[in-house]
């Protein structure tokens, strides 16, 4: 028996699964007489007629095609592992990293991971899916995300997490309101005002029972899922909202300007975490994930504060 390659077996692969020379040429952006050569190649290698060539019918395989088949199946597979270890011992990281990020966050956080992994590990497929985090939660537990940026306060059981920043709430104002004038603000100065408050769970629970807990009901106007929606509202004077954290620059997207102010009253303590299912081992990714946002955004969450 002669020598075959991985190549010649990737080409055979791929004419079994698609019937064709030309449609598995497409496939593999090569030649069909390329294909046909490798097919040639290697049933020549192994002293066995693979396949059927059918005028109009496509290609048939043998049933010692069908063996060759299921085993080069296994050896490419095989072969990819290996590759795959190769990069991870030459430090190179590689595959799908699938974040999960709640919506407000998304903003702040997501550009600056993409970048990060775009320039230092570009091996590594940075993929985003934005949602409320109960959501969230539920597709990473079934493993259809690697890991979740959200805050701390919205995590449940079979959770664990990786601190990355600390946060605290604030108030947002026009500059012409009253209460901008305010170094800090008690939330009871509030309770005659309109709120323009998010609406995505667990966030809007949490702040509504902030509000409650200082003696009022709070005047909710409007909601939006939108944290921009709402900054650009409360900058035309309409209300005031309370968020978590402070983004950059203190202008909205048609470039009205707004207030922040610290609250006054002692608010339940949170920080933006990396969170993963509870007993898991975090990957290389992961870990370098983790890594790089308690260095890119660990300062600013503490700024905040």
């Amino acid at each position: 028996m002669g020598d075959f390659t991985l190549r010649q077996l990737e080409y055979f692969v791929a004419v079994v699964e698609a019937e064709s020379v030309t449609a598995a040429a497409q496939r593999l952006h090569v030649s069909p007489g390329g294909v046909s050569l490798a097919l040639k190649e290697l049933e020549t290698s192994l002293k066995v007629q693979l396949t059927l060539r059918r005028r109009g019918k496509g290609v048939a395989v043998t049933p010692a095609g069908r063996w060759v088949y299921e085993h080069a199946q296994a050896l490419l597979a095989r072969s990819a592992d290996i590759s795959a270890a190769a990069r991870i011992v030459r430090g190179e990281l590689t595959g799908p990293l699938r974040i999960g990020c709640f919506s407000t966050l998304s903003p702040w956080l997501f550009p600056r991971i993409a970048a990060h992994f775009a320039e230092s590990h570009p091996g590594v497929d940075v993929q985003l899916v934005e949602d409320a985090s109960a959501v969230l939660h539920d597709r990473m537990l079934r493993g259809e995300l690697d890991v979740v940026l959200n805050y701390s306060n919205h995590l449940g059981p079979g959770i664990a997490s990786a601190e990355i920043a600390p946060v605290r709430l604030v108030l947002a104002v026009a500059p012409s309101h009253r209460l901008a004038e305010f170094d800090e603000v008690p939330l009871r100065e509030l309770k005659d005002e309109t709120a323009i408050l998010v609406a995505l769970q667990p966030a809007t629970s949490h702040v509504e029972d902030i509000l409650r807990s200082a003696g009022f009901e709070p005047r909710v106007r409007w909601r939006s899922a939108n944290v921009e929606t709402i900054r650009s509202m409360v900058a035309r004077g309409l209300g005031y909202t309370i968020i978590m954290g402070r983004p950059q620059g203190d202008r909205t997207y048609d470039g009205l300007p707004l207030a922040y102010r610290r609250i006054a009253d002692d608010v339940p303590p949170n920080s933006v975490v990396v969170a993963y299912p509870e007993g898991t081992i975090p990957t290389a990714k992961v870990s370098t994930l983790i890594a790089f946002c308690r260095h890119e955004f660990g300062k600013e969450g503490r700024q905040l504060l």
